[in-house]
């Protein structure tokens, strides 16, 4: 493994990893342990070398995203998390995997950096499938059906995919040039 594969192969495991632990863990009770997970990860990737202001900027807008986005689907009660009362913040283990699918526009997911429309098709048919397994594993219900909460994610991730992409793009040029 040269140096430069493995912060990638280690984001795509680690990621992995984290969706499991953050998904099934929100379905049994212990989804918040997907936090560890991610900074686990995360400390891996710097540990090769990886410099993590890079990372900063899409650490950040994964929380921005989880912040602004979240209610969206939360107050109106498309969708409800399994035991949060919340109805407006995400549990820990959704901030994980918002972070951790936003740095992996770094690494793992890269290859959707300067194309859009592949972004916004994978982000609106992966985001659906994703919610849906999710459900499927008891981590979430969807108290007025999956059909408008699958809608709303299709279009909303459909945006959220191509920007995160261009925003590690840019990033990384930005980077390049210093």
């Amino acid at each position: 493994m040269t140096r430069s594969f493995a912060p990638l192969a280690l984001n795509f495991v680690g990621f992995q990893l984290l969706w499991f632990v953050a998904v099934y863990g929100g379905a049994q009770g212990w989804g918040d342990a997907a936090l560890a997970v991610l900074v686990a990860m995360q400390a891996g990737v710097w540990a090769l070398g990886r410099p993590w202001r890079r990372d900063l900027p899409l650490l950040c807008a994964g929380a921005f995203a989880c912040i602004v986005l979240e209610p969206v689907w939360m107050v109106p009660g498309l969708i409800y998390y399994q035991g949060w009362s919340y109805s407006w913040l995400a549990p820990g283990w959704i901030w994980a995997l918002w972070l951790g699918f936003a740095v992996s526009f770094n690494y793992c997911l890269a290859w959707l950096c300067g194309r859009p429309l592949l972004a916004a098709l994978f982000g609106g048919i992966g985001g659906v499938i994703s919610v849906t397994v999710g459900i499927r594993l008891g981590a979430a219900t969807t108290p007025q059906g999956w059909l408008p909460l699958a809608l709303s994610y299709a279009a909303i991730w459909a945006l959220v995919v191509p920007a995160l992409a261009l925003l590690a793009q840019r990033v990384n040029r930005s980077a390049a040039r210093v």
